[in-house]
């Protein structure tokens, strides 16, 4: 017996054996200062605490059992036996404060990337803005410098919206609509700013209009073909296709339409797969990673799906409208 208790006090954790009834029965070294720790009152509420658990009760061993006292957390492993209750007590308070610490700090490493990401971005229109400004002011007439004005304040005005889509609900006001013309109203916006690149249209002109949010799901277009555009450094290919789906998991009674924005770039590299829809993670060395996670809720909203299928192209697919809907 002498030679168990040698054992059990070089165990550095509180071990404590209790009655049934909350007796103490036997406690070792590491017992003793965590009872100077809490006082009397402190160590009796911890050992008590798994008393009234019914799994004790039925003589069942229940491991994890948390406790708080007095500011700091333990986690209690009780194991009944004939005469008592064997506890192995473990303090958890220095490894939850450091995962706070942990958490605090990756929140604010994450925030200082995201504020300097944004103002980076911001950098070039604010500079077009005060650039163009300056030379206003030695012609106040010129028409293109006012134009120049307010394409880069609607670039800051865009990059302003798409942070706060994420974390607001999307108010969807929908109508039935050729998708195409939403589609190619999205392209020309582009082909005017990107006047290199490639557009093929490989159209299903039997499709029936959507019921969609025109202005959301331009967007929507407009994230994705110019991330391809980005992809392929403003000089390759972007070809979009439309037709209706009969994926086996997301449309198996073919009443989904599939659109898919293709470039002739890599593709997306193996290990961004799992991240491509998350906030503020990017395949650009200096982009925000918004414009995807946002399209994404937006297409979601619209009870579709937005997904990346390989070969450098993405897939959006789209309810039909039954019957009736309008």
């Amino acid at each position: 017996m002498e030679k168990f208790e040698k054992i059990l006090e070089s165990i550095d954790d509180p071990i404590v054996v209790i009655s049934k009834n909350g007796d103490i029965l036997y406690i070792n070294q590491a017992g003793y200062t965590l009872k100077s720790q809490l006082g009397n009152r402190g160590f009796s509420e911890l050992i008590n605490s798994p008393l009234n658990l019914d799994f004790i009760k039925k003589g069942m061993s229940v491991k994890g059992i948390f406790k708080e006292i007095n500011k700091s957390r333990f986690l209690i492993d009780a194991f009944p036996y004939e005469e008592g209750i064997t506890l192995l007590i473990r303090d958890i308070t220095r490894f939850i404060e450091l995962e706070e610490l942990s958490k605090k700090e990756g929140l604010i490493i994450t925030v200082s990337k995201l504020l300097s990401s944004i103002f980076h971005d911001m950098k070039g229109p604010v500079g077009g803005i005060k650039g163009a400004a300056q030379l206003l002011k030695e012609d106040i007439q010129d028409k293109d410098l006012i134009d120049d004005i307010l394409y880069e304040t609607r670039r800051i005005e865009n990059m302003i919206n798409e942070i706060t889509l994420i974390a607001k609900p999307v108010q969807l006001s929908k109508k039935k609509i050729n998708i195409h013309k939403v589609i190619d109203d999205a392209i020309k916006t582009l082909a005017r700013q990107f006047p290199e690149v490639q557009f093929e249209r490989l159209y299903d002109p039997s499709l029936p209009d959507l019921y969609i949010d025109p202005d959301y799901m331009y967007r929507v277009f407009v994230n994705i073909i110019k991330n391809g555009i980005e992809a392929v450094q403003s000089k390759g290919k972007i070809r979009v296709s439309t037709g209706i789906s009969w994926d086996k998991i997301y449309s198996p009674k073919g009443n989904k339409v599939f659109i898919r924005i293709k470039d002739s770039g890599k593709g997306v590299p193996e290990d961004m797969l799992d991240k491509l829809f998350i906030p503020f993670v990017s395949t650009k060395k200096k982009g925000m990673g918004i414009g995807l996670s946002s399209s994404y809720k937006i297409v979601k909203e619209h009870g579709g799906v937005l997904r990346y299928i390989g070969d450098a192209t993405f897939e959006i697919l789209l309810p039909i409208p039954e019957r009736g809907e309008k």
